[in-house]
């Protein structure tokens, strides 16, 4: 099957290149959870009196933006580098505001849209799934969740992104060209989409039922699990850019 080609071609790109992917993404990664743990404890510390004086706004937005630039900074180093071998030579990838920023802006356009297509499958999928959760199918009510939101989600996703790793490169594809790439090979990029969400549900269940959901090890495991789900999710549309828009072969 050419997605799990593609998933196992992706987790490859990961493990065969660890020294290279930590070193785009270790420190920059680290600072997202830093600043995020911060945030947390301030929180913690600082109470309803944070809440009313406004200091939670200006936290959660200063994490919103650590995130958004740190994570677009690792995207955009780490498609340059599977494509254009691109070796970092320090401990942080060069900064490329232009590149950034194209890859900014082509990224909110289809987050606006995943957005509104979640709003109105969770409406929906919730909607069927209340009556289970209330009557003890919490587990099934989840994976129901996961498999009707997720997979058609991350499907869209995945074909509106397949042309994103271009404009990390520099080229002029327009927005929707990764879907009119993938166009015939809708059922592929459905069944990555299955194991993609599926390999996320696993990953909670461990959170869930070993580290018990809310606790301090589940907040570590989220944070360790949280790297690879990033850069496996970072690897398979830098295939997808590879294999369906410049032609490489999956090996």
């Amino acid at each position: 099957m050419k997605s799990v080609q593609i998933f196992t071609h992706s987790i490859r790109q990961v493990i065969n290149n660890l020294p290279a992917a930590i070193k785009i993404s270790g420190v920059l990664y680290l600072v997202q959870v830093v600043v995020g743990i911060a945030f947390g404890r301030a929180m913690m510390s600082g109470g309803m009196g944070m809440m009313q004086g406004g200091g939670y706004g200006l936290g959660a937005l200063l994490v919103l933006l650590v995130a958004l630039i740190t994570g677009i900074w690792i995207a955009v180093a780490w498609h340059r580098f599977v494509l254009l071998a691109e070796v970092p030579t320090t401990p942080v990838p060069p900064f490329l505001g232009e590149r950034m920023g194209a890859y900014f802006i082509k990224s909110l356009l289809i987050g606006v849209i995943l957005i509104v297509v979640g709003i109105v499958l969770g409406a929906i999928i919730g909607g069927i799934a209340m009556p289970m959760m209330m009557h003890g199918g919490g587990l099934f009510a989840m994976l129901l969740i996961s498999l009707l939101v997720q997979v058609p989600m991350i499907f869209l996703g995945l074909r509106m992104a397949t042309g994103l790793p271009g404009t990390a490169l520099g080229s002029d594809h327009p927005l929707m060209a990764g879907w009119q790439a993938t166009a015939g090979e809708w059922r592929v990029i459905l069944e990555l989409a299955v194991m993609m969400a599926l390999a996320v549900w696993v990953i909670n269940l461990i959170s869930l039922f070993i580290f018990g959901g809310v606790t301090m090890l589940a907040q570590i495991w989220g944070i360790i699990a949280g790297w690879p789900i990033m850069m496996v999710g970072l690897s398979v549309l830098t295939t997808l850019y590879g294999h369906y828009i410049e032609k490489r072969p999956l090996v």
